[in-house]
């Protein structure tokens, strides 16, 4: 039996900053029993709206900051003034990382799409980093490991692009308006922040029960819209 969790999330959201750390960490302890795959989904999903709603280069970093805040909720020590300060980040959008998580899913699958998930969510949480930037996205590619040639080519590729569309598009039809979302064996949806203990018993129950919640309440995603 193995529990197949779909994991719908954006590199820009805070909140799927925390899921993911989460995730893996639930992942670890079921070894083999839980696959995970990624899908991606944009918070951000024009430039010119950015703008529009943050002309100038502060205003988006106040926008920013204030979005980083919220990891702050779950991470105390967390400094969201001391990343923003570094004046790097302006207007980004959702697009670009996830294109670029995308080419890394073509050389690793979704091994490959979450170590770079999570190392472009490190570089713009953490380090300030524009995510947005070529030379960032090339950057984390490398620390990686995957194929940079190769990398260069599909990171603006059209598949990239069109896979990023098809996605948002699936999480759209199932009623998914929002990340992260986590879909359970394509048929329970998981919305919003999860502690680990909870879903450690989603887990535990669907793989006691031949993948039939019996202790856990969940709801289909139709039903959970």
């Amino acid at each position: 039996m193995v529990v197949k969790i779909t994991f719908f999330h954006d590199v820009l959201c805070p909140f799927c900053f925390v899921t993911s750390r989460r995730l893996r960490s639930v992942v670890r302890k079921f070894n083999d029993e839980i696959v995970v795959k990624h899908k991606a989904f944009m918070i951000i999903s024009s430039l010119d709206d950015l703008k529009a709603a943050a002309p100038t280069e502060e205003e988006a970093r106040e926008l920013f900051k204030q979005e980083f805040s919220i990891i702050k909720r779950y991470f105390p020590d967390y400094d969201p003034e001391k990343v923003i300060g570094k004046g790097k980040i302006t207007w980004v959008w959702s697009l670009p990382p996830l294109m670029a998580c995308k080419a890394a899913e073509y050389q690793k699958g979704d091994n490959g799409y979450w170590d770079y998930f999570d190392k472009a969510q490190e570089k713009f949480f953490l380090e300030g980093e524009n995510v947005n930037d070529d030379n960032v996205l090339i950057e984390i590619a490398e620390k990686i490991g995957l194929d940079i040639e190769r990398f260069k080519e599909d990171f603006k590729s059209k598949k990239a692009r069109m896979s990023v569309y098809e996605d948002e598009a699936e999480a759209h039809a199932m009623g998914i308006r929002g990340v992260p979302a986590l879909l359970v064996n394509d048929y329970w949806l998981i919305r919003g922040v999860q502690e680990e203990t909870y879903l450690e018993s989603v887990i535990e129950d669907l793989l006691s029960n031949g993948g039939e919640p019996k202790k856990v309440k969940l709801k289909a995603y139709w039903e959970a819209t």
